[in-house]
């Protein structure tokens, strides 16, 4: 069957109204407040937004949705919901994954990739009609491997290799995050997962990413709160420094991919800044930080700055492991990629675990067991610590 962009849009839409529905069942407490201050704030951003560029422009507000309805989500969920979501997810993503790496030909006749994003994206001409796979997952020759497989970049169920490589990233983010209240087989599954996902993805950036979350574990838990706000402005910093040492370059490594956001985010005029030129935010398929400012106005690229970074509660080890790692994949991927973190399948597992750090069932540090005194009310599992 074949799918267009109305019909991937309206599941879109379809999922996130339930994700509304199952919001608006349960009451407003004071954890929702932030959320729904950005969601709401939002709303009225994408009027003026509209009203000034002359059509509906509901790009900004898509984005801010998945975000905003999937932290309430996570507000809302127990320990028993999380582990179990995300057990499946890895299960489904790791066992296509092996599918493909075993018989690529097979998953690609099965799935028909290239079809399926050239209808839903228009991605333009083929290159690799003989193979039927999204395109970028061939790679080209001097593009970094781990030269552990010969087969192409896996995607698994995503289809392309990006969305498989971020979502990798936000798994690495759970296991840091979740890893005390983990049993011994989730942590073996879903750390070979990360491992295997990585190496067959041959990813640069994902594997770099998700070093630096495993030291983050120990490391996070000492730094400072306020780090999580300037970290954008010190990865740009850096971003400028790196792009005038090593020198303009076109090709698809660190000196091209930085020097590019660096020189599209200078150019950003003065309407931009103020949303006047919406329309033109799909021009930055590479620069986060440009489509940011272009989609939704230098003011809401401000708003979603300070909801990254303070979001996530600080108080436990915990949660400030999850503050950090989350803030780092988000304004490290603007630097090399657009919209890819605002996805459905990447931004709502994502904001699922970081919505869950402002769960009344999460209680930090301690090991997790079902009591078997206390009986869940209203479908929601009631924990205490281990003794």
């Amino acid at each position: 069957m074949s799918l267009s962009v109305t019909q991937v849009a309206l599941c879109e839409f379809v999922v996130l109204s339930g994700a509304g529905l199952v919001v608006a069942r349960h009451r407003l407490t004071p954890r929702d407040a932030a959320w729904l201050t950005f969601l709401i704030g939002t709303f009225f951003g994408t009027i003026f937004l509209s009203l000034s560029n002359g059509g509906l422009l509901v790009e900004a507000l898509r984005n801010v949705a998945i975000v905003a309805l999937f932290t309430a989500l996570g507000i809302r969920s127990n320990i028993s919901t999380m582990r179990t979501t995300f057990l499946i997810a890895v299960s489904v993503v790791g066992v296509v994954m092996i599918f493909e790496i075993a018989a690529v030909s097979q998953y690609s006749s099965l799935f028909k990739p290239f079809s399926y994003y050239q209808n839903t994206r228009g991605l333009g001409e083929v290159d690799y009609g003989d193979v039927g796979l999204f395109g970028n997952a061939l790679g080209f020759e001097g593009r970094f491997s781990f030269g552990l497989f010969t087969t192409p970049r896996t995607s698994s169920i995503f289809l392309e290799q990006t969305s498989l490589a971020n979502f990798a990233s936000v798994i690495a983010i759970y296991l840091v995050t979740m890893w005390r209240t983990l049993a011994r087989g989730e942590k073996i599954l879903i750390g070979s997962f990360v491992i295997l996902a990585l190496m067959s993805n041959n990813t640069r950036m994902a594997s770099v990413f998700a070093s630096i979350t495993m030291l983050g574990y120990f490391l996070y838990p000492r730094l400072p709160r306020y780090g999580t706000l300037i970290l954008p402005l010190l990865l740009l910093s850096l971003a400028v420094g790196l792009s005038s040492w090593m020198g303009p370059s076109k090709e698809d490594d660190l000196a091209g991919r930085i020097g590019l956001s660096v020189r599209l985010l200078s150019m950003t005029d003065f309407p931009a800044s103020l949303g006047f030129r919406v329309a033109d935010a799909s021009a930055f398929p590479d620069s986060g930080y440009s489509y940011l400012i272009y989609s939704c106005s230098l003011v809401g690229a401000v708003a979603i700055w300070l909801y990254v970074a303070l979001a996530v509660p600080f108080r436990t080890p915990e949660q400030r492991r999850c503050a950090w790692s989350v803030s780092l994949f988000l304004f490290l991927n603007l630097l090399v990629a657009g919209n890819a973190v605002f996805s459905m399948k990447i931004a709502a597992p994502l904001w699922l675990l970081a919505g869950f750090m402002r769960s009344p069932d999460f209680f930090p540090s301690t090991p997790w067991r079902r009591s078997p005194a206390i009986r869940p009310r209203s479908g929601t599992l009631t924990l205490k610590p281990a003794t």
